[in-house]
């Protein structure tokens, strides 16, 4: 890295080199008794270096993308009366993230796992507007086609050439699955996920541990439940990529 850019990431962070005499004499004095106390072991230079990023902007692209790659997953599972809300945002949730897609999405911790409450009203919005599903709560099936069903399929084979065989692989792995389990299997991905980000240990006990913390609700779900989703996902080969056994 040349001078130039350690000069910028440093003024970013509000420091900077003694540029004459006059300005290293005001640093030495600045700095005559301070002590450097922190570990520089834990210190992540790599993650510092990633915040300094300025944040990509989403553009009607980015929200187009995301709306077409739901439109897909409805429409080879529309037909299935486990498809509704909850269980469309866990597959998006996985999708993106196994197959490490740059979508969009702003999945929060709430009572029924990683969820993006915006992001499924603009998906109930633009289905209508394009013409291709309509959602009813009330329904055995909850996504009605209308008249222009399939037409986001051009969109989807462009914007997702390189996903298709892991976007397929989810949707038929889930397709008959009940919303409960693919909320159970979401959730320990995204503790899974959480702990490699924090670089922290990772066993099954901290696993189920993180996962009781998510929320007071994942109570319903039992430890064996857990353990049974851990040892499933590790035999599938469907965890978060960057852990290896």
């Amino acid at each position: 890295m040349d001078k130039s850019k350690i000069d910028e990431i440093l003024g970013s962070l509000g420091f900077g080199f003694p540029e004459n005499k006059e300005e290293s004499i005001a640093f030495e004095k600045s700095f005559k008794d301070y002590k450097f106390e922190a570990d520089t072991r834990k210190i992540d230079s790599e993650k510092i270096l990633k915040s300094l990023k300025p944040k990509k902007k989403a553009t009607n692209i980015d929200y187009h993308r995301r709306t077409v790659l739901a439109a897909e997953i409805v429409y080879q599972l529309h037909q299935e009366n486990t498809l509704g809300h909850l269980k469309l945002q866990k597959l998006i949730y996985l999708c993106q993230n196994s197959a490490e897609m740059d979508l969009f999405t702003n999945f929060l911790k709430q009572a029924m796992g990683p969820y993006d409450n915006r992001l499924m009203r603009s998906l109930d919005k633009q289905f209508k507007t394009n013409e291709w599903f309509e959602f009813s709560r009330g329904d055995y099936l909850k996504y009605k086609p209308l008249s222009k069903i399939g037409d986001h399929r051009e969109w989807y084979e462009r914007y997702f050439s390189d996903q298709l065989s892991e976007i397929n692989f989810i949707i038929e792995k889930f397709r008959k699955t009940k919303t409960k389990t693919v909320e159970l299997i979401a959730t320990v991905y995204a503790c899974w996920k959480e702990i490699l980000e924090e670089n922290q240990l990772l066993n099954d006990e901290i696993l189920i541990k993180k996962f009781y913390n998510w929320h007071p609700d994942k109570s319903k779900f039992t430890r064996q439940e857990i353990i049974n989703t851990i040892n499933w996902m590790k035999n599938e080969g469907f965890y978060p990529k960057s852990y290896s056994l």
